[in-house]
C-alpha cells in the first residue's frame, strides 16, 4: 500500500481506506460497515464518558484512536456509496451558511 502524504486531503484518505479495505479483503457489506461505524462511535462515547466522569486529563490521548476508527469507517461508508466526502462537507457548509438557525 502506498504511503499517506503528510498533508493528506480527504480524497487521499478516502483512496487510502479504499485500497486498505481491498487489500485486506474486509467486508464490503454496507450494513456491516455501518454497524462497525456505530460500534466505534460507542467506543468513543465510552472513552469520553470515563474521562468526563473522572476528570478531563487524558481526553485527547484516549479519544484519538477511537476518533481515527470513526473517521476510517466514515471514509469507508463514503466510498461504498460513491460519496466524495470533501465535496459533501463543502456543499453542506455552503448550505448551512445560508440557513437561518432558530434557537
Amino acid at each position: 500500500m502506498k504511503e499517506i502524504p503528510k498533508k493528506a486531503t480527504l480524497a487521499d484518505w478516502q483512496a487510502y481506506v479504499k485500497e486498505m479495505i481491498e487489500e485486506k479483503h474486509w467486508t464490503k457489506d454496507p450494513n456491516e460497515i455501518f454497524v462497525l461505524f456505530a460500534e466505534e462511535v460507542g467506543e468513543l462515547a465510552r472513552e469520553l464518558r470515563k474521562k468526563w466522569k473522572y476528570g478531563q486529563a487524558g481526553v485527547a490521548e484516549s479519544a484519538a484512536g477511537e476518533l481515527a476508527d470513526v473517521f476510517m469507517y466514515l471514509m469507508d461508508l463514503g466510498n461504498h456509496f460513491g460519496v466524495d466526502i470533501d465535496a459533501a462537507v463543502r456543499q453542506k457548509i455552503s448550505k448551512n451558511e445560508k440557513r437561518t438557525w432558530k434557537f
